[in-house]
């Protein structure tokens, strides 16, 4: 029997990554698990995980830690407290590269940004094994951060299987129109430009495009006559537009080259509810097929998403097979059962 423990200090303590991993590794008879999770959001997050640290490692004593995503902040100090102990670090995605490369909020050659560097290359060289949701993002990091690849492991994001699956709730009524649902955080990789400009080149039809997400500036004033905007929903709420809608958009769009090593968290929701799923390719096979179990289309390409749109409204009668096979590929390779068969490989029980 393997102790584990798992801690987080992020400011969503219930982020779909660490949902994810507990409930999956919960399903691994040979551990022990143990949680170490704040509940505060603000900066008194900190202060609370690295109490609840130091009273499970003090009585409980647990053989592995897995730091969740997003643990950076406060890494060293719990290896001060764990020493000896096997620390796994969840890199689902790199700080560094988002805030630097993607979002561009600070300059490459800032003194701020080469803190930043050095500090999370210095944790991945550290750290015993490594998480991340690819194995594009494992390369990635490999050769932004010089670290062994031997060391990294691929765990899918999947889903919250409790809130998302093909029974969770009933269908929000919206309307009779042909409804395509989206929501996100208007991150550069979702492509957010690339669905507006795609509606606007469907406004004649009559397909609705439901938007679901924060104040955005490339969304404020919109005055197109197909698309109904909501600042946000409770996330408890999302399965039910999901299963009202017609067809759901994943992603991602961005063309990014973060958005070229992801599968979005919403897609794997999509897919478990059997709903079918636009999107976005990336070069790894994750078992998607167009018009199989997904439909595919080219990241950045305004084009090529609407015409997908188009076909699916043309062809609703092969979209509810479709949505099946989503959720087929879902239960198969993403679910709590499947990530927890990847997770007790690698912790060898």
């Amino acid at each position: 029997m393997i102790k584990v423990c798992y801690v987080l200090s992020y400011k969503s303590p219930n982020y779909v990554r660490t949902t994810t991993l507990v409930e999956s590794l919960k399903l691994i008879s040979d551990i022990r698990l143990f949680q170490v999770r704040n509940s505060n959001q603000g900066f008194l997050r900190y202060f609370q995980t690295l109490l609840k640290f130091l009273y499970v490692r003090t009585i409980k004593n647990p053989d592995v830690y897995i730091i969740g995503f997003r643990g950076h902040e406060i890494y060293w100090l719990l290896r001060i407290f764990a020493l000896k102990k096997i620390f796994i670090f969840d890199e689902m995605m790199s700080p560094y590269d988002s805030y630097i490369n993607e979002r561009k909020i600070c300059s490459k050659d800032s003194f701020l940004t080469k803190i930043f560097y050095i500090i999370e290359k210095s944790i991945l060289k550290n750290a015993n094994y490594i998480l991340t949701d690819t194995d594009l993002h494992a390369d990635y990091f490999v050769s932004l951060f010089n670290i062994d690849k031997v060391n990294i492991k691929v765990i899918p994001v999947g889903a919250d299987e409790r809130l998302f699956n093909l029974e969770s709730t009933d269908a929000k009524n919206l309307g009779k129109q042909f409804t395509v649902f989206f929501y996100a955080t208007f991150l550069p990789l979702h492509g957010v430009d690339v669905i507006l400009s795609s509606a606007k080149l469907l406004e004649n039809y009559p397909i609705r495009f439901i938007i679901v997400g924060g104040k955005d500036k490339r969304s404020e004033g919109l005055n197109f006559k197909n698309i109904t905007r909501y600042e946000w929903l409770k996330y408890e709420d999302l399965p039910k537009y999901i299963k009202g809608s017609d067809i759901c958009l994943g992603g991602p769009f961005g063309g990014t080259n973060q958005a070229r090593r992801v599968v979005t968290g919403k897609t794997y929701q999509f897919l478990a509810m059997g709903k079918p799923t636009i999107i976005g390719k990336i070069d790894e096979d994750f078992g998607f097929k167009d018009k199989y179990n997904c439909l595919l289309v080219r990241q950045g390409n305004v084009n090529d998403l609407a015409d997908t749109i188009l076909w699916c409204f043309k062809n609703k009668k092969l979209l509810k097979n479709i949505g099946k096979n989503g959720s087929v590929l879902f239960n198969n390779f993403f679910d709590y059962k499947s990530l927890s068969y990847k997770l007790s490989d690698f912790l060898n029980v």
